[in-house]
């Protein structure tokens, strides 16, 4: 869904930098809003010895629907989806949203999770 474009520390403790990838695995709605299971893999090796995935972390996220329906309208103010399929599109918008919220969810220090600059993510 999204990834890192450059190695981070992927270790609580340790000095291992991989690339990370966070993909939600699941989500779930109710009229309340939508809880999202995102999971978060250091990615290791290269396309030609092979991509090595592994989960380093697991979370449960829940969104309230006036938050979903708010960034819903952005994407579409600043996105084209015509000729895609209502599942296309509905996908295409949770890593839309998914990186919007990496890239502006901001420690006091102005770094995003796993220490990285905003610009540090980029869809996948």
């Amino acid at each position: 869904m999204i990834k890192s474009n450059v190695p981070a520390f992927c270790e609580l403790r340790g000095t291992k930098k991989a690339i990370v990838q966070i993909e939600i695995e699941s989500y779930s709605s109710t009229p309340e809003g939508t809880t999202y299971i995102v999971n978060d893999y250091e990615m290791s090796g290269t396309e030609e010895s092979g991509v090595v995935k592994k989960l380093i972390h697991t979370k449960s996220v829940f969104y309230a629907t006036e938050k979903i329906n708010g960034l819903d309208q952005y994407l579409e103010s600043i996105n084209d989806y015509s000729g895609l399929s209502k599942i296309e599109i509905d996908w295409l918008k949770i890593k839309q949203g998914l990186l919007i919220d990496t890239q502006t969810n901001l420690y006091e220090d102005g770094l995003t999770i796993y220490r990285l600059n905003p610009e540090n993510w980029v869809l996948c």
